[in-house]
């Protein structure tokens, strides 16, 4: 496999698939193979584009639902939950936003991306219940 082949592991397995059925179009022989290679393609491809949109929904959606703890926890009347619940929110914004200013694999961008929702969720209920 060629340099030129090679897809970054940060775009993850579907956009590599949709690079390999691109090519598949280019190297059809007739256009029977060519037009099935076109409907692989296009499935694929839109599968890619469906997780493209829901990982970098996601992303945002856990920045939001950082600063969103955080405010929650400044709002919650008590000291220490105000403390635990802004480190919380500004260490999850972190979390997030450095494995796609390194270019973190697709797998561990999922990961960490769960991780910080998990733990933005388990926090406001923590609050909630702690009240």
């Amino acid at each position: 496999m060629s340099d030129h082949d090679r897809v970054p592991d940060i775009d993850g397995p579907l956009y590599g698939a949709t690079l390999r059925r691109a090519r598949e179009v280019d190297d059809a022989d007739s256009p029977e193979e060519r037009r099935r290679a076109w409907i692989r393609l296009v499935g694929v491809g839109l599968l890619a584009v469906a997780e493209h949109y829901l990982r970098h929904s996601l992303i945002w959606g856990a920045v939001l639902f950082s600063g969103l703890a955080a405010a929650f926890g400044v709002s919650s009347g008590h000291v220490e939950w105000a403390v635990a619940m802004v480190v919380g929110g500004v260490v999850g914004i972190v979390l997030v936003l450095v494995p796609l200013a390194r270019q973190w694999s697709f797998g561990r961008q999922w990961a960490v991306l769960l991780g910080v929702l998990g733990t933005q969720g388990a926090l406001l209920v923590a609050v909630w219940l702690g009240q």
